[in-house]
């Protein structure tokens, strides 16, 4: 981290063309055409950020929030890009198309009363183009063009809503770029305005994920059109959000996976520590750099969110907590960490691959070999070989082993080459204190290996039912073909050290 020091307020006129209130200070005018309208000229990297947000994202050192952006005021808004013209005829309203595209094939339309007009909510690093006409005109003024800046965040403007932007627009570690207009983190929408919930329509949104602990909400406050999604994650100030949490997050991927789903906003209750989770594993997921990440998470200090938030620190600060533990998952990368982390929970590869696909801009199949053929091996408890029945909680398929001596689960794995494994197994203990190698016994082809004496507390697991976690509980040599993995309970419901576990599935990742 480069410790620069924040750059004074009083020089911030002099160093940013982006004004508190006022983003174009200073615009000029072609000569008026044969139709009496003269356009502005924004020219190019038009800002959209206020003082303070432009010289946070400036600022080398990301970790250095202004002492301003403090949580305690809404401060994420963006400032409007105004479009402006003179009309030497004059008009009671005018038109205004504004496109991606020359040929203005998908415009956005606008009126106006006045020779001007506010636009919230441009994508950064995009040409523009526009046009205006009087209304009751057929024809159109000459067209004019600008481009919004880049590499930045996309902060939005979404009425009765703290702490929005957009993920896309980074440049991941592949040298693409995210999309924009895809994923959008945000507060909760229970205030939403009438205006808001017209910005909603004017960004396309589909899909709301609400991952807050909320029982009376049913329907998205955004409109009845919006598909409404509640995926619990708890949430207090000692928790790890990876291990609470990791069915929840299974869910939501499984919707980010889906493109009928997109546009997509998901929040927790102000934006922050389980949006953020969940934002570092799609970031991760994506290939985007870390600072990124964490520059992201920390611009949520602008908004409304009741207090401030650093990357170390206690309690909800302490983002170290899911760093550690999604990084503990193998691989060399952030992408791989997650990638394997995602699959562990049940995340499908199909599911993950189509989420890189519909977020990244110019995709291909290189994109896709995040583990470069290296993948995880799963299988799931429907297809255990088992003494027990396969049971359902939560519409989770997994075989309870609980307190029945000599009760296994069997798992045949079909390896494509020879490679030394770490053997996961998804599920939850009974009881938390007893150490993993008295409570259970592994096998790999009837040879016995070694299981990890701590206990399952020290795996991930805390004293909470039906909370499932992917622990490492073993690392073996596995040849190429078919191996199979047979987990055994050791001791009786009589014995406090023979309690086992709910499985749900038995994972094998590659240690490359």
């Amino acid at each position: 981290m480069k410790n620069k020091p924040f750059l004074s307020l009083l020089l911030l006129p002099l160093l940013f063309s982006c004004g508190g209130n006022n983003p174009q200070k200073s615009v000029s005018y072609g000569e008026p055409t044969a139709d009496g309208f003269a356009l502005a000229s924004l020219g190019e990297d038009v800002c959209f950020h206020t003082d303070l947000q432009e010289a946070y994202l400036l600022n080398e050192d990301y970790e250095d929030v202004p002492k301003e952006a403090n949580g305690l005021k809404e401060l994420s808004l963006p400032n409007p890009i105004e479009l402006s013209w003179k009309d030497s005829v004059g008009a009671n309203q005018y038109e205004v198309q504004l496109s991606e595209e020359y040929d203005f094939s998908s415009p956005s339309n606008y009126t106006s009363k006045e020779a001007k007009l506010e636009l919230y909510n441009l994508k950064i690093g995009t040409p523009y183009f526009w046009r205006i006409r009087r209304v009751g005109e057929e024809r159109w003024s000459d067209i004019a063009s600008f481009s919004t800046e880049g590499d930045t965040i996309r902060n939005l403007n979404i009425e009765g809503v703290t702490n929005c932007r957009d993920l896309g627009g980074k440049t991941l570690k592949s040298g693409k770029r995210m999309k924009q207009g895809n994923l959008f983190r945000t507060g909760n929408a229970d205030g939403i305005t009438d205006k808001g919930r017209e910005r909603m329509r004017e960004l396309g949104v589909k899909t709301e994920i609400d991952i807050r602990d909320v029982t009376e909400i049913s329907s998205s406050p955004v409109g009845e059109e919006v598909y409404y999604y509640n995926f619990k994650m708890f949430y207090d100030d000692y928790s790890n959000y990876v291990e609470r949490n990791c069915e929840a997050a299974r869910k939501a991927f499984g919707i980010f996976a889906d493109e009928e789903a997109y546009p997509i906003f998901y929040h927790c209750r102000i934006g922050t520590d389980r949006t953020g989770f969940t934002t570092y594993l799609l970031y991760g997921l994506l290939g985007a750099e870390e600072e990124d990440i964490y520059r992201d998470y920390l611009f949520s200090n602008f908004g409304l969110i009741e207090d401030s938030r650093t990357l170390h620190g206690s309690g909800v600060n302490n983002v170290q907590l899911y760093y550690d533990a999604i990084n503990a998952f193998p691989g060399e990368t952030l992408q791989e960490h997650c990638y394997n982390f995602l699959v562990s929970i049940g995340v499908s590869e199909e599911e993950l691959d189509n989420i890189i696909r519909l977020n990244t801009e110019d995709v291909d199949e290189t994109d896709l070999s995040v583990l470069e053929g290296y993948r995880p091996l799963t299988v799931e408890a429907k297809d255990f070989i088992s003494d027990r029945s396969v049971v359902n909680e939560n519409g989770l398929g997994s075989v309870d082993l609980h307190g029945h001596i000599g009760s296994y689960v069997e798992a045949d794995f079909d390896l494509p080459y020879a490679i030394d494994c770490a053997i996961y197994v998804y599920a939850y203990a009974k009881i938390i204190t007893p150490k993993a190698n008295e409570s259970l016994a592994l096998e790999q082809d009837d040879e016995p290996l070694e299981v990890s004496s701590s206990t399952f507390k020290e795996l991930h697991y805390r004293q909470s039912s039906g909370i499932y976690v992917a622990a490492r509980f073993a690392e073996s040599s596995f040849p190429k073909g078919v191996s199979t993995i047979r987990i055994t309970c050791l001791g009786g419901s009589d014995n406090a050290n023979g309690y086992c576990l709910r499985i749900a599935r038995i994972i094998l990742i590659p240690l490359i």
